[in-house]
């Protein structure tokens, strides 16, 4: 019952809100199939999860993470899922840095590329890594040329073949030139997953009900003490129109309305 928590309770819980639909918990599913799936496959099991800014993306795979946390043993740590950012600007050097510094290797931005490599090929069997997540993998190609980084591509290419270990790459739109181009790194993955905004079509009612539903499912989870006003038509399309249907930037929009809420009683 809300009306008993207190309103830095109830701020809280506005921000712990998560709400999942069934797109995306269809792409989570296919996330834990590659994982449970890989030791049994000769290929590894690659998934390409590909859409627009705050879609959505980033938490399914963090959600994913969350459910295989590292445990530190006796003489190594054990981390399931490697998860990490491709950087910026990437070079092949930057990106086996970025893998050792995600594994915990104190010295990761030190020694050579081959250096790097033979640490990185070392600790990733020591450590039982079972799937890399790389974020931001639309940094495998040069947006100031529109030039895949072949080099950064295939360095990832031979670690997860060499190591037969899921991969699940997380990147915009444009990440599909990556696949395309670099056709052996690209035939690892198969058709990308695409996380799309909410759509509002007035000529296909499912996309409103999508939508409206959502709301409602948020809604249902705020500690306020009026409901059912979100999920309404008007209120609906207002809210789709602000937020252009992005997940990122509806949760945003409402948590900051329902803090003021409780702040204002």
């Amino acid at each position: 019952m809300t009306e008993h928590l207190s309103k830095q309770e109830k701020l809280v819980q506005i921000y712990r809100i998560r709400v999942w639909y069934p797109r995306m918990r269809t792409i989570y599913e296919e996330i834990v199939r590659a994982f449970e799936m890989n030791s049994l496959t000769s290929e590894p099991e690659c998934i390409a999860l590909l859409g627009q800014f705050r879609t959505g993306k980033t938490t399914i795979v963090d959600s994913f993470c969350e459910q295989h946390p590292r445990q530190i043993g006796d003489e190594t740590t054990y981390v399931p899922i490697l998860k990490s950012v491709v950087p910026a600007k990437a070079s092949m050097g930057a990106l086996l840095t970025a893998l050792l510094g995600a594994l915990g290797d104190p010295l990761a931005d030190r020694g050579s590329m081959g250096a790097k490599s033979h640490r990185l090929n070392k600790l990733i069997p020591d450590c039982g890594v079972q799937m890399v997540v790389l974020d931001e993998a639309n940094h495998f190609v040069d947006r100031d040329s529109q030039k895949v980084l072949h080099d950064v591509s295939n360095t990832m290419k031979n670690l997860v073949k060499e190591h037969n270990v899921a991969c699940v790459l997380v990147g915009l739109p444009y990440t599909e030139e990556v696949l395309r181009v670099n056709e052996q790194f690209g035939s690892l993955f198969g058709d990308p997953e695409w996380l799309a905004p909410f759509q509002w079509d007035e000529n296909r009612l499912e996309t409103m009900t999508e939508f409206r539903m959502f709301l409602q499912q948020v809604e249902q989870q705020l500690p306020l003490a009026q409901r059912n006003l979100l999920s309404s038509h008007e209120m609906g399309w207002r809210c789709y129109v602000a937020t252009h249907g992005k997940v990122g930037y509806i949760m945003k929009l409402l948590r900051r309305a329902a803090e003021m809420a409780v702040k204002r009683d």
